[in-house]
């Protein structure tokens, strides 16, 4: 008798060796303090998002660089909602206040993104700016069209310009800008150096734009020299003192993770 419950002994043990089960364990497989911490999982982003630059990720995991010319400063605030929000100041006489992203992600040949963030700026109505958002070209030697895509101030202005291969500019968008306010954009983009494949669509406040081609997709070249990076900020502008706050930037595979 003694043997028999030394064997089944032996074989429980060997079977739960086998299983791996263990007490604290759950049965999907994933560990207690996994499942019961929801912080945890919120925190997954969606498969589509390709880039989150919230402030809360910290500045060396969202900007390959910070380009400041003059006293300006690119800081941290909570706005509102509480929500960590970038800051970019750029004082009176100083020229350029931008952050240079995305950290880890680089657009290709062919690919298909969308770039969404929120903007609240502080600055003179009529004042002229260069640009307060610029799809960039990278290296700046030999680029053709230098930033494709710039969302700059002009006159009152908000607007839209295109930049062809002989660095002419066109304007597919503009409206009346709106300052000391929260803006949400959404730049939908086909990643082309050939103009007949790359084209660019436009979000403002949720709502999808008809451009100047009186349709809601315009076709152009959209990637330039060896690669194109997204910047945020303030470039221009140096008679005056602009501050633009960006929060939620993402760049996805889906407009809708894009415009979260």
């Amino acid at each position: 008798m003694r043997k028999v419950k030394l064997a089944s002994l032996a074989l429980y043990v060997a079977i739960t060796a086998v299983c791996g089960c263990k007490k604290n364990q759950d049965l999907t497989g994933n560990s207690p303090d996994l499942l019961s911490s929801g912080s945890q999982l919120n925190s997954i982003q969606p498969f589509s998002v390709l880039f989150n630059g919230d402030a809360v990720n910290g500045s060396a995991n969202v900007w390959k660089d910070i380009n400041i010319e003059g006293t300006g400063t690119v800081t941290t605030v909570n706005d509102e909602t509480n929500t960590l929000t970038w800051k970019f100041l750029k004082p009176v006489n100083s020229h350029r206040t931008e952050g240079h992203g995305a950290k880890n992600y680089q657009a290709s040949e062919g690919d298909l993104i969308y770039i969404g963030w929120t903007s609240k700026i502080y600055m003179p109505q009529n004042l002229k700016t260069e640009a307060i958002f610029q799809w960039k070209s990278y290296p700046t030697d030999g680029a053709l069209q230098n930033h494709p895509i710039m969302l700059r101030t002009r006159n009152g202005l908000l607007e839209l310009q295109h930049f062809d291969d002989n660095h002419v500019a066109t304007v597919p968008w503009s409206t009346t800008l709106s300052t000391n306010t929260w803006l949400s954009f959404v730049i939908g983009m086909k990643v082309s150096r050939n103009p007949a494949i790359g084209y660019i669509e436009f979000w403002y406040n949720g709502v999808k734009q008809t451009l100047s081609n009186n349709a809601q997709r315009l076709y152009c070249r959209t990637l330039d020299v060896n690669i194109c990076d997204p910047k945020w900020g303030v470039y221009g502008g140096d008679t005056d003192q602009v501050s633009h706050f960006v929060k939620k930037i993402r760049i996805a595979d889906t407009y809708q993770d894009a415009a979260q």
